[in-house]
């Protein structure tokens, strides 16, 4: 039986061509090293389901639930390189977005605010806007109101039409929202949070699919590699990815402060 696979963190409707023929060409350097894995990717098993399936061959997580819970149960392949950080490759951070039309400047200007997210346990939408706020102003609640979107694409759309006026984007995915979702035009960046690890490749079964997926990407032909934006792959241990977990710990109190949990 060959193992399943997806790619579903950036998953975007327009970018599906482009992912599938990345998955093909991994799937084809996989099946050179005698590793089967089933032929197209499966976008029916949510994340939770698809990151604990018994026959998981290969996969992307969020780093946060990686550390938080799947460390140890699977396999760290390596982390794609979007070239976000450019002295950190498969680095990247997050945007803090506001509306266009909104006289506030600088993240200190939305105490009090209304914050959208994506889900509890996002590094890049939570997570490192929580840990940008308490370095610079304390683990008291900062937002009036934090509401939880189910997505990237649903954060950014909230704070364009007024339904929130702050989120935090992962960048990657900001990327790739101003290729196709209107709104953007009408939001700003306010600023950058910290880098940290990106989201990184797993397997339930195998640990060494590792140089099979840098050969993979770098034969990728570029009317996909570029849409996409990948440079390459970075060999991520999973002791890179402590950072994640050391400064969730640190952003544990904001966030329980805000009532989110």
């Amino acid at each position: 039986m060959s193992h399943i696979a997806a790619l579903p963190m950036y998953d975007f409707p327009h970018l599906r061509p482009h992912t599938n023929a990345l998955w093909q060409s991994i799937r084809a350097e996989f099946r050179k090293i005698g590793f089967e894995t089933s032929g197209a990717l499966n976008r029916k098993l949510g994340q939770t389901a698809l990151w604990a399936h018994p026959n998981l061959g290969f996969a992307q997580t969020c780093g946060l639930p990686y550390v938080s819970g799947l460390r140890g149960h699977v396999s760290l392949i390596g982390t794609p390189n979007f070239g976000i950080i450019p002295d950190k490759p498969g680095w990247y951070n997050s945007v803090i977005i506001a509306r266009q039309s909104d006289k506030r400047k600088a993240l200190a200007d939305f105490a009090g605010a209304q914050f959208a997210y994506n889900s509890a346990n996002s590094q890049s939408g939570l997570f490192a806007i929580m840990q940008t706020l308490q370095a610079d102003f304390g683990g008291a609640a900062f937002f009036s109101h934090c509401q939880k979107t189910g997505a990237h694409m649903q954060s950014a759309k909230a704070v364009a039409d007024g339904r929130a006026d702050i989120a935090a984007i992962d960048a990657v995915s900001w990327r790739y929202l101003q290729m196709f979702l209107p709104e953007t035009h009408q939001l700003k960046v306010l600023q950058a949070t910290a880098a940290n690890p990106g989201l990184p490749y797993i397997s339930g079964r195998e640990s060494s699919l590792a140089n099979a997926v840098e050969t993979a990407i770098s034969i990728l032909p570029d009317t996909h590699k570029k849409p996409l934006g990948l440079k390459g792959l970075w060999h991520a241990k999973p002791e890179d990815y402590d950072i994640i977990d050391r400064r969730a710990t640190l952003a544990a109190p904001i966030i329980a402060a805000h009532g989110i949990g």
